[in-house]
């Protein structure tokens, strides 16, 4: 509740204060262009973004104004107006993105009729928080299903998220603590599910950078050489060239307490380099869309014991990781050296 407050009193002062100071701060945002010769003027694409995101916020904020007391004096459920919101304030986000930053999206090789009938898990790919938005425009807004997300409890900070996140049943993890209730909370998600929905979740817990690789391999060399893992780890570690290695037990105790939904594994290329600020200068606008695909796995294809689903999960993971890697060469986009 404190942390909503803050966040949602930020937002509230920060709009106005950035309408007022518009004409100095795009000003700096253009010289800072034409300075580092970026002619395509990213840093004024960004701010523009930047004013069009807290609008965004003013309005899911005002929505909930709205919503949640009308649900507390009626009595009446306003779950589907709540994903209305939810959809509306993903959908238009991507449609203003797209014209200011260049964001678009190329489905390749899938149609939205391929998700499984009844409720199915997602496993997506983790390259920005674009990608956060994409499985709720695809299941919610073209297959008018619902989702229920796992995502890192950080994005309680973002007053929409925090608002309407919790209202929608997702769950909302903490890096490196709280392991067991969080799978708990994963465990409940799954077991709750609404009919037809999907469960989104992302294998990764990070962005896919360069640096995040990094980081991971110096983890996993540490704890090799002291004896806490085998070094077999690495070996999987090391048939990734873009992707992470996936943390299984989240996915694993989603497909447990679900039995009986199929898995779709979402895949995106075009993302590479915009996980943080200085990536997001240097790319954008972005000259060419983002190419999407997924695949669908019956759950009938898929092992019951929890060991042998992680392994399943592993090398599912290296094939996603090796069509990231063929669609890079296919696009010149390159590998992210971030």
């Amino acid at each position: 509740m404190i942390r909503r407050l803050i966040s949602v009193s930020a937002v509230v002062v920060a709009l106005p204060i950035a309408v007022l100071t518009a004409p100095i701060w795009l000003t700096l945002a253009i010289v800072a262009d034409v300075v580092g010769r970026l002619w395509r003027f990213p840093s004024l694409r960004l701010g523009l973004f930047g004013i069009v995101y807290l609008v965004h916020q003013w309005a899911a904020v005002a929505l909930a104004c709205w919503l949640v007391p009308v649900e507390r004096l009626t009595g009446r459920s306003q779950l589907l107006r709540y994903r209305d919101v939810q959809l509306w304030w993903a959908a238009s986000l991507l449609r203003w993105s797209r014209r200011l930053l260049g964001v678009d999206f190329k489905i390749e090789d899938s149609d939205i009729s391929d998700f499984p009938a009844g409720r199915f898990v997602l496993l997506s790919r983790h390259a920005s928080m674009v990608d956060a938005a994409l499985p709720m425009v695809l299941v919610v807004g073209h297959a008018d299903r619902r989702t229920h997300y796992v995502l890192k409890d950080e994005l309680l900070w973002d007053p929409a998220i925090g608002t309407f996140g919790p209202l929608l049943g997702n769950h909302f993890v903490a890096r490196g603590s709280r392991t067991e209730d969080d799978l708990d909370g994963i465990a409940r998600l799954a077991a709750n599910a609404a009919p037809n929905s999907g469960m989104v979740i992302f294998p990764e817990g990070t962005y896919s950078t360069g640096q995040a690789r990094h980081r991971i391999l110096r983890s996993l060399n540490r704890k090799v050489s002291a004896g806490e893992l085998e070094p077999d780890v690495l070996e999987q570690v090391n048939r990734l060239e873009n992707l992470l290695p996936p943390k299984p037990a989240g996915t694993v105790t989603m497909l447990t307490n679900r039995p009986d939904a199929d898995v779709v594994i979402l895949g995106h290329v075009g993302l590479e380099g915009v996980a943080h600020l200085r990536g997001l200068r240097h790319r954008l606008p972005l000259r060419k869309p983002v190419v999407v695909r997924w695949w669908v796995h019956p759950r009938g294809e898929l092992p019951t014991d929890p060991e042998q689903l992680e392994d399943w999960l592993q090398d599912r993971w290296v094939e996603l990781d090796r069509w990231v890697t063929d669609a890079l060469g296919r696009t010149s986009l390159g590998r992210c050296q971030q």
